[in-house]
């Protein structure tokens, strides 16, 4: 049941999140592919009242010695990729909503030593007449796709290093997410927090001005597609 609400819970967050925007709105900004399509779908709507013209680039995303490297999809390395969105673009009327599938076409090569990391960015740009305006960017999007490790293998420390920070490293070969569960009755999005970070990866946090005087904090470290479970106590 805990679980369950959880997931709810993360993604009303982050659709209450992706709404703040004057010019679109996405329906989630953390999408894990379907373990046999390899596969997510979000959607984007026009909440402006001008027609947007919708852009989206594509990279790579890895940690290398505890750096974030985006590489990008370009004519150059193309043919080296099998991670793909449909459609790369597209016109969006007031109010219109369409769905971009994120497709990682592996065919029989989706055997994967760690998760693979992917972050599309959704750029909205005003238009009209035909045109795109050659100045007004509208503020866009970055969405992240991961399509798990095929055998995970998990090694991460979490601890409480002051009464208002956490140090988490994640050590393991998929995304780890630390989730502290402060709610007192129901599950709501005021009350959940999360730390999530992706393989060979090590941040400090700051915790909740409400959790600060806790002697001990219950958090639940969870992965992409929730093979991995487990509850630590700080």
């Amino acid at each position: 049941m805990f679980r369950q609400e959880l997931k709810v819970v993360i993604a009303m967050t982050a659709l209450i999140f992706s709404c703040q925007s004057q010019a679109i709105a996405i329906s989630s900004l953390f999408e894990v592919a379907d373990v046999n399509t390899h596969l997510a779908d979000i959607q984007v709507i026009n909440n402006d009242g001008k027609d947007m013209f919708i852009n989206l680039e594509m990279s790579k995303v890895h940690y290398i010695e505890g750096e974030k490297v985006e590489e990008k999809l370009n004519k150059d390395n193309v043919q080296d990729w099998t991670f793909r969105v449909s459609p790369s673009q597209m016109i969006l009327k007031p109010g219109e909503r369409k769905t971009i599938r994120m497709l990682n076409d592996c065919d029989e090569y989706c055997e994967f030593p760690e998760d693979q990391v992917y972050a599309v960015s959704v750029t909205p740009v005003p238009y009209s007449e035909g045109k795109k305006s050659a100045v007004a960017v509208a503020f866009g999007y970055k969405v992240y796709f991961i399509d798990p490790a095929s055998e995970v293998k998990v090694d991460y420390d979490l601890k409480r290093i002051s009464k208002d920070k956490i140090s988490f490293e994640n050590r393991s070969n998929t995304m780890l997410n630390a989730v502290l569960n402060l709610c007192t009755k129901d599950f709501n999005s005021d009350c959940i927090y999360e730390y999530r970070l992706l393989p060979n990866s090590k941040r400090e946090f700051k915790l909740p001005l409400k959790s600060q005087e806790e002697s001990t904090l219950k958090f639940s470290v969870i992965n992409a597609n929730e093979v991995v479970h487990e509850r630590v106590t700080l």
